[in-house]
């Protein structure tokens, strides 16, 4: 019997070392692996609709203080006219965007026809309206224990998101939290490079505003559209994009910042805007960009009048957004392929110059980005693809052909102007046999600026 229990003594203590071991290396093994590989949170956290306390939720975010960044013509403006309310929940920029934080958005009251990111062959032909959403009372909560902001008016759709706003107290149930933060953004002519482009800097210089990293942001659309080939360019620049339309299936959304972007037409890079001069951080937003895509920001930073870049970009047919399921474009020429070959003749002769043409709708966008990083003179019909002016490299040249029906229109030059690129509009008419050396002589004309005595 003495030797039994002693027996039993031993395999006692010999499990419970087993287990003590085990335990001591799995706690080993685990912090190894935390040292391989860093915990990283995920932006998206389910609460499993466990109830936020205000104390651990809306509070904390709420007070931290904001640091903004004030570098030049815009950002000085907006930092000078700042108005906070409820304890700094909600904040207003210009009248233009504001920002809230510790905000829960209640997807219920977002109303629309349509959710977004459809196929466009799906939805060919539906109205432009049913591509928006109606924002009602209680769409956006705040934590507030003061009167909400009375009688501020924003413009379009901020207006309504404003005026939605109601408070919470004490606590609410969430079904989703979002934890980094996040730029709300109510696109128009979202299948458009021009509009999208003014987007882009918006969203990007109020990341540089608020000093948030651009690739640590969300961006969310606030717009019904459908999928657009464009649409790359927001998790590229961005850290990804989420459409509202997409999120309803949570009923509560806590977002621990929303930064609610100013409408486009009110972007500072807009032809409405009447620019002269270069707003803040362009430069670095058209680095930004570049980087992105893998085309070269720093090569060829001065001109290289050995080897000079001219590219014609080319305009064709394409389904770019249902209400144009033909995709016919307007401001071709009739006969763009007799003046390509005529150009390339004549460019020919001369050994420093190197002319080439595309059609970026036949491109992924990292070509298009490429191409136009290495390229001196730009050529192309007045259209939103003369927006990429944006990213040329600065003291090179855009020559703009123009009708003469649309000769007034100024978008291009007050791009070319903020981006300190020469500008050259060539009017042309479309029938007429000198087409092409029309073009040449205004090319000819930026090139010999650009290079004096290339063409000697």
């Amino acid at each position: 019997m003495g030797f039994n229990n002693f027996c039993s003594k031993l395999c006692m203590q010999y499990r419970h070392r087993r287990r003590r071991y085990f335990l001591l290396n799995l706690f080993v093994i685990s912090l190894c692996l935390c040292a391989i590989f860093p915990f990283k949170y995920h932006i998206f956290q389910l609460s499993s609709n466990k109830p936020l306390s205000r104390n651990a939720s809306s509070i904390d975010s709420s007070q931290k203080k904001i640091i903004l960044n004030c570098t030049g013509d815009p950002l000085s403006t907006w930092c000078a006219t700042e108005m906070k309310y409820c304890n700094s929940s909600l904040l207003i920029y210009k009248k233009l965007f504001f920002l809230t934080r510790s905000a829960i958005l209640q997807t219920i009251h977002a109303e629309g026809k349509r959710v977004g990111g459809e196929q466009i062959q799906a939805v060919l032909n539906q109205a432009e309206t049913d591509e928006y959403f109606h924002f009602k009372k209680n769409f956006l909560q705040i934590p507030c224990n003061a009167s909400l902001p009375q009688g501020i008016t924003l413009q379009y759709h901020l207006s309504k998101i404003l005026s939605s706003i109601t408070s919470y107290q004490t606590s609410a149930n969430a079904d989703l939290i979002v934890k980094e933060s996040t730029i709300a953004v109510n696109r128009h002519d979202y299948a458009n490079i021009y509009h999208t482009m003014t987007d882009l800097y918006t969203a990007y210089i109020l990341c540089r505003f608020f000093q948030r990293d651009p690739k640590s942001v969300r961006i969310l659309f606030l717009d019904a559209h459908p999928h657009g080939n464009l649409d790359i360019y927001w998790s590229k620049l961005f850290h990804s994009y989420s459409r509202l339309g997409h999120m309803k299936k949570y009923s509560k959304i806590l977002y621990h910042e929303i930064i609610w972007a100013q409408p486009q037409a009110q972007s500072d890079i807009d032809v409405q805007r009447h620019r002269k001069q270069t707003p803040s951080f362009f430069a670095d937003f058209r680095q930004h960009m570049l980087e992105q895509f893998h085309a070269d920001s720093t090569a060829n930073r001065t001109v290289n009048c050995e080897s000079l870049q001219i590219f014609y970009l080319g305009r064709r047919n394409y389904v770019a957004h249902p209400r144009n399921p033909s995709g016919k474009i307007t401001r071709q020429l009739p006969n763009e392929k007799q003046v390509l070959e005529s150009l390339q003749k004549k460019f020919s002769g001369y050994s420093k110059l190197n002319f080439t043409y595309s059609y970026f709708e036949q491109l992924p966008i990292e070509e298009q980005l490429q191409t136009i990083a290495r390229t001196d003179v730009f050529i192309g019909m007045h259209g939103a693809g003369l927006t990429y002016v944006t990213m040329l490299k600065p003291n090179r040249a855009l020559v703009e052909l123009s009708g003469p029906s649309w000769q007034s229109q100024d978008h291009f030059q007050q791009l070319a102007i903020i981006n300190q690129v020469r500008y050259r509009q060539c009017v042309i008419q479309d029938e007429s046999p000198t087409v092409a050396e029309k073009i040449f002589d205004c090319t000819k004309e930026k090139v010999l600026q650009l290079c004096p005595s290339i063409m000697t």
